[in-house]
């Protein structure tokens, strides 16, 4: 099927039109059943993209347990409604108490960092981007799905798409247990600068590591040469003179924060 790819034996990724970017949707296959990663973002993309994907890959309704959203932003979960009306009887996993609130006819459940899923997935919070910010970790061969959680230096596109982290500590803090967990590859959401949305080998998921971290520095030292100026003008200053995706004030602040903490 078009825009379907296979990651691995057990995960497909299904790309589709968001804005001027793509958003991703995976399927995470395990002998217990299969995992749906996030809905997507708009109510034709259930019909168009995702039911189509499903049946190419012989999912059937019995076999597809969960519908995991990696946080609550419009291009992840916007086509959750018709998603759990076409297949009521999955669990939806959600971090958000507003999404838990809008769906509470459903089954929703809020994961836990560390849970078990599906007997071989893992629940990994990471959080940054949002609060509820969330992936997948598959055990049997330490793949990390990770959604919109990784952003590295940020989307390609209009408008402010570039590292996109206003948690700035609580992300660090998140950064540091990826890299005690010996993940092997990661799958993203987004096509992220520098390095795209697979990250393949020990080294590969270092280097990305590293990228989530190096804009935040950025920021900090333009705050630290320009005392004088507010977020709104360090950003502009950081979207101007580095030639990256470009940010928002929310980054900025978070940057000034995690500064005050003495964590950057």
């Amino acid at each position: 099927m078009k825009n379907v790819t296979k990651m691995n034996e057990n995960i497909h990724r299904l790309t589709m039109a968001y804005r001027d970017i793509f958003t991703t949707v995976y399927t995470v296959r395990t002998e217990s059943g299969v995992l749906l990663f996030d809905a997507a973002s708009y109510d034709c993309d259930v019909e168009q993209a995702i039911l189509p994907m499903l049946e190419s890959l012989a999912i059937t309704a019995e076999e597809l347990k969960y519908i995991f959203i990696s946080h609550d932003h419009p291009d992840h979960s916007g086509a959750l409604q018709p998603l759990i009306e076409r297949y009521p009887n999955s669990c939806i996993l959600s971090r958000s108490a507003a999404l838990k609130e809008r769906y509470a006819r459903f089954s929703v459940h809020c994961p836990q960092d560390g849970e078990n899923i599906l007997d071989v997935l893992k629940i990994v919070t990471i959080p940054g981007h949002t609060e509820d910010s969330s992936g997948i970790l598959d055990t049997r061969t330490n793949t990390l799905v990770s959604g919109d959680s990784l952003q590295l230096y940020g989307i390609y596109g209009s408008g402010d798409w570039g590292a996109n982290i206003g948690l700035t500590s609580e992300h660090l803090d998140a950064i540091e247990k990826l890299r005690g967990m010996g993940i092997d590859e990661i799958l993203t959401a987004h096509d992220y600068h520098p390095f795209g949305y697979h990250y393949c080998g020990r080294k590969a998921v270092g280097d990305a590591l590293d990228a989530c971290i190096e804009p935040l520095l950025k920021i900090k030292e333009m705050v630290l040469q320009n005392p004088a100026m507010d977020d709104a003008e360090i950003r502009q200053h950081y979207n101007a003179s580095t030639g990256l995706p470009a940010i928002g004030v929310r980054v900025v602040a978070g940057v000034r924060a995690a500064m005050k903490q003495g964590r950057l």
